[in-house]
């Protein structure tokens, strides 16, 4: 609905009450991002992959935020993870984005 704000702060609110509720903080970095705070979004997928270290989603999306900030061989670090964990378009924008 567009209340990012919002969403922040009752997705934090969900986290405080379970630290390990990934879904929290995937959607609490969406909301980050959105509003332009790329590197707390960095922070919230940070927290995803050491809850979940296999999450590849989390290593896509960590690393769009990573370029986002001028960070290009975080990202492509990131990339090359999610590839590894399933996450085929990863090689595709590692393509594009890290020469």
């Amino acid at each position: 609905m567009g209340d990012y704000r919002g969403a922040i702060e009752d997705y934090t609110k969900a986290i405080e009450i379970d630290t390990k509720f990934n879904e929290a903080f995937i959607n609490r970095a969406v909301g980050k991002s959105k509003l332009g705070d790329h590197r707390g979004a960095i922070n919230d997928y940070n927290k995803v992959i050491e809850i979940d270290p296999k999450d590849g989603s989390a290593y896509f999306n960590r690393a769009i935020m990573k370029y986002k900030i001028n960070d290009v061989n975080g990202a492509c670090l990131d990339w090359s993870r999610a590839g590894e964990l399933g996450d085929k378009t990863a090689y595709e924008v590692i393509k594009e984005y890290c020469k």
